[in-house]
Formats: C-alpha cells, sequence, structure tokens
C-alpha cells in the first residue's frame, strides 16, 4: 500500500472516529442538561413555572423580566403547594413556601444541606477561608471560637462607638441642611423644596448609609473606622467598593463559574482583593507589633490597664491577642476572618437601614412614634445610651422586625443536598424525598410576606404586629422550631449570622440618633409612584438607585 493510501485510510479512521466523539458529546450534553431535566428527573413532576422554549434557558428569562425575587414571589403564590420546582438554567431547583421544610433544612438536617460549590468558591476567592466558604465541623468550630467576639461586653462597648460614628453623620448632615436655600445651585447641590409649609432638602440616603455602616464595621472588626462619612476617597475605600460591586447579581453572574471569568468587573475585583488585602495585612502586622511591644514593656504579660492596646474591644484585638498566648490562628486566617467580618456586616446593615427609613418615611405616623420613643431616651443626657438601654425600647425593636421581615438585606438561602433526603411538609402532606445534589432555594423574602401566615396585611408594614397586647402574648405567627421558620432575617441553626447582635445593635443606635434629629419624608416623586419603587441585588437587596428622600431638622 502507498504512503498516499496510507495517510488517506488514517484521515478517514480519524474523522469517523472524531464524529463518534462528537455524537457522544453531543448526546451526552442533551441526555444531562434537557432530557433528564426536563423529562426523566421524578422531580420535574412537581408543579412549576413552564420552561422556555429556548434550549438550556430554564425559566431564566421569566426570572431577569421581573424585579429580582419577585418571580419567585409571583410563582409562590401561583403554586400554594409546599414546593414548587423551576429551572436554572437547565438545572432543576426546588424552591420552597413552607415554613416546616425551612426549619428541618436549616435546622435538623443542616449538615445535609451545604450552600453549593459555586458559592463557597466565591467567598473563598473574593475573602478568604472563613465562615462563608467553611465546611461541616471546620465550621461549627471556627464559628463557636469567632462567637466569644460577640459578648455582652464587646456589645457595650460597640454601642459607644457606634453612637459615635452616628453622631459624625448627624454633623455632615447638619451642615448639609444648613446651606443658604437661596444660593443658586449646581448640579451637586441637593435640591430644596417646601411641603406643608416647611422646608426639606433631597438626600441620598444609601451613599451616607454606605459610608455609616463602614465606619460602624470598622469599628467592631478593626477597632478604628474608615473616615469614610467625612472623607469617603482613598484606596481602601474604593477597592472594597469595587469588591462589593463585583457581587451584583446578573444575568452573566447566574452561569456556572462566573465569578472565573475575566470579564472587566471580575478583573477590577481581582486587582481590588489583592490590594485590599495587602493593606488589611499591614493593619494586622501593625497592631500585632503594638501587642507585641506591650508585652516587652510589662515582663512578658498584657496589660489590664484601661486604654491598653491588649484591652481594646474590637475583632481583630482579640484574635491577634489569643494567637499571642497560643490559642489563636495564623496571620493569615485573621485577615480572612477580619476581612469577612466588614464584608458581611456591612453591605447587609446599609441596605437594612435604608429600607428602613424608605419605610418611616412612607409612613409618618410611625415616624412621629418612634420619634417620641427615642427622645425620652435622649432627654437630660449627653452621653450614649447603652446596649441594654438601646434594648428596652419595645416600639424600636417592633420597627427593625417589621423592616427585616418585609426587606431581609439577604432575600435567598441556596442549599444543595450532599445525601438523599426526605423533605417534611406542612398541612399534612408526604415526606418528599429528594436524591443528593438536589437544589433546594429557602426565600426568606416570600416566607417573610406570605399571606398565609402573616395575613392579609402580610405586604403592609406595620411594626404593631410585634407589639404584645393583652389579647395576644405572642406577636410572631406559631411557627418556631421545631414546627417551622416564618421569619429568619439572620438565617437559623449552624449557619445563622454569628453577628446578628451587633448588625441589630449598630441599626438601633443609629436608627435612634437619626430618627431623634432629623424628619423624613417622600419626596414629590417617590409619593407619586411609591408602588414602582425599584430595587437591585448584589450582596444585599437594596432600592435602585437609592433612598432619596425629604430631610429637615425634626421639631
Amino acid at each position: 500500500m502507498t504512503l498516499v493510501a496510507l495517510v488517506e485510510k488514517a484521515t478517514h479512521q480519524s474523522a469517523a472516529s472524531l464524529a463518534v466523539t462528537l455524537s457522544a458529546i453531543v448526546t451526552y450534553v442533551l441526555y444531562k442538561s434537557w432530557l433528564y431535566p426536563y423529562h426523566l428527573d421524578p422531580l420535574s413532576k412537581i408543579p412549576g413555572p413552564t420552561p422556555s422554549r429556548i434550549p438550556f434557558l430554564g425559566n431564566m428569562l421569566a426570572l431577569t423580566k421581573k424585579k429580582p425575587m419577585m418571580a419567585l414571589y409571583d410563582w409562590a403564590m401561583e403554586y400554594p403547594g409546599s414546593i414548587y420546582r423551576y429551572y436554572w438554567f437547565s438545572r432543576l431547583t426546588l424552591m420552597t413556601s413552607d415554613p416546616v421544610t425551612a426549619g428541618y433544612v436549616l435546622g435538623k438536617g443542616n449538615d445535609n444541606w451545604l450552600k453549593s460549590k459555586e458559592t463557597e468558591d466565591m467567598f473563598e476567592q473574593n475573602l478568604g477561608h472563613s465562615l462563608l466558604s467553611m465546611k461541616a465541623g471546620e465550621h461549627t468550630s471556627h464559628r463557636k471560637y469567632l462567637a466569644k467576639g460577640f459578648k455582652h461586653t464587646y456589645l457595650k462597648s460597640m454601642a459607644i462607638a457606634f453612637h459615635g460614628v452616628a453622631q459624625d453623620l448627624v454633623g455632615v448632615w447638619k451642615e448639609r441642611l444648613d446651606d443658604n436655600i437661596e444660593q443658586k445651585k449646581d448640579d451637586d447641590e441637593e435640591e430644596r423644596w417646601e411641603h406643608d409649609g416647611k422646608a426639606y432638602t433631597t438626600i441620598d440616603l444609601e451613599p451616607s448609609f454606605y459610608c455609616l455602616t463602614l465606619d460602624s464595621i470598622g469599628q467592631f472588626a478593626l477597632g478604628r473606622g474608615y473616615n469614610a462619612i467625612k472623607s469617603p476617597i482613598g484606596p481602601d475605600f474604593d477597592n472594597y467598593k469595587i469588591i462589593v460591586d463585583s457581587f451584583q447579581v446578573t444575568l452573566l453572574t447566574m452561569l456556572p463559574l462566573s465569578n472565573w471569568i475575566p470579564t472587566k468587573t471580575n478583573r477590577r475585583a481581582w486587582s481590588a482583593v489583592r490590594e485590599f488585602n495587602s493593606s488589611m495585612e499591614g493593619i494586622v502586622q501593625e497592631r500585632k507589633q503594638k501587642l507585641l511591644e506591650e508585652i516587652k514593656a510589662n515582663n512578658g504579660e498584657f496589660l489590664q490597664e484601661v486604654g491598653a492596646t491588649s484591652q481594646k474591644k474590637d475583632m481583630l484585638t482579640m484574635l491577634l491577642v489569643d494567637q499571642l498566648i497560643g490559642e489563636g490562628g495564623t496571620d493569615l486566617q485573621i485577615r480572612h476572618d477580619v476581612f469577612t467580618a466588614i464584608f458581611a456586616g456591612h453591605e447587609t446593615t446599609s441596605a437594612a437601614l435604608s429600607w428602613t427609613f424608605y419605610q418611616l418615611a412612607c409612613h409618618p405616623e410611625v415616624q412621629a412614634r418612634l420619634r417620641e420613643e427615642t427622645r425620652e431616651l435622649y432627654k437630660d443626657r449627653d452621653n450614649a445610651p447603652s446596649y441594654d438601654e438601646l434594648n428596652s425600647l419595645p416600639y424600636l425593636n417592633s420597627v427593625i422586625r417589621e423592616s427585616l421581615r418585609l426587606w431581609s438585606p439577604v432575600p435567598l438561602n441556596l442549599r444543595v443536598s450532599v445525601e438523599d433526603d426526605h423533605l417534611p411538609r406542612n398541612n399534612g402532606l408526604e415526606p418528599l424525598f429528594v436524591p443528593a445534589g438536589t437544589n433546594l432555594q429557602i426565600p426568606m423574602f416570600i416566607l417573610q410576606r406570605d399571606p398565609k401566615i402573616w395575613g392579609a396585611d402580610s405586604l403592609s408594614f406595620k411594626p404593631e404586629r410585634w407589639l404584645s397586647t393583652p389579647d395576644k402574648a405572642s406577636p410572631c405567627p406559631p411557627y418556631s422550631p421545631p414546627n417551622g421558620l416564618c421569619y429568619f432575617p439572620f438565617y437559623h441553626g449552624k449557619r445563622s449570622c454569628v453577628g446578628n447582635k451587633i448588625a441589630t445593635l449598630e441599626m438601633k443606635t443609629h436608627i435612634a440618633n437619626l430618627i431623634n434629629t432629623f424628619e423624613f419624608v417622600e419626596t414629590p416623586e417617590l409619593r407619586a409612584n411609591r408602588s414602582e419603587i425599584d430595587w437591585r441585588w448584589s450582596i444585599s437587596l437594596k432600592p435602585c438607585p437609592g433612598v432619596r428622600l425629604g430631610v429637615r431638622l425634626a421639631d
């Protein structure tokens, strides 16, 4: 056989092999992404919305046509059973609006229902190895260790620190309100207008709350703010904001491994993470050096005096002191833990404050009652209210609970089953068998708004629903573990937010300070278009493009 004939034979054989290989790949892809999830998966028989006719898109077009979470909410109302299914691209995903199922997955069944690998990888890549990416036993032990930083002694100290930060914002806003109303305004200046004979200045609260909560969480995590309220500039602030903005939820970010795609946003975020981590390393080493110098000057012991570096009530100092006595982690672990505390405790609290003041502006009677309560707290005193005093205000507590009910900053909890399981359900329904690898979403946004649980006024902002009365000793609906969950803005169980007390204290301090000093009203644009307020979803669910309210000094 000639050389030419041999080459021709090999070519034909290679082409045939390639065709077989390609056919096998196409068949496998079609089976995994269309035939099995849409037709052969037993869970596909569960009621749910019809997927798109466009292959592999599932229900993604329907999800992106409405505001974040609204398609899921509408489907929950349309399919009133305890669980429905929809398609995240071609991946079958279960959604539950059953408080019993939610209570089981986040409680007794917690060890079998973990974050998805994509979510863990995203947190690991941007924040390092911390509570948000740790698994099972490592998460449990590390959470228990970090929890000591949220004890009462630390909270009492933070009440004073947060009060100082809030007063910084009060001072900045007073200066903005004192500007000459008759002065010709540039585009950057606030709009001035009158309502009911009173002069108001339009302020977008969201940027102020972004800086307010960043300075606050800086006090808790680092023992120092970022001075963001008075001067929101500088590399640390800019890099941190780039990292936060990279978590904006879009159709692209919903794709698998989207955080590894070298888009412009991802490249900027990767660079910002490197630079922010470098800055954090400098802060850690500076604080560590001060502690070492203190030990050296005190014969190998930490000073016990007030004002000593080792006596500071912030997370970084606590972790470094533990490290130096042989009970803590490495410098890298400390950096990851502090960065995660800043990240997890900042953006969500900022969003919660934005929604709370939006609701207060829309409900002047609630605002007036709250101001009356807080003014009793501040009467005849110059010092900061204590942690216990802030916790003693029932109406302030109710306002915060009701705001978090309607607008949980993190509206959705995604879990994936490690092993086969049977999900318990409410109303006498048989437990639902689900195989290992099942995606299950638990939406606080839906469960905390469900009219079947909260009544016909479930979408109304009514802080009074949380107040006990002579004929209603328990203000919350009758769902609590092990019967189920209907209110869990800070999650529940082993993976509940370890910083929930700090976040709540921060909200109470800032709301009390601001509502005691200022009055907030809807702008004419907001009054005319209140039902159309938009929102976006990045790390948290936030008003979009912000919360522009009329502000004046309260009478």
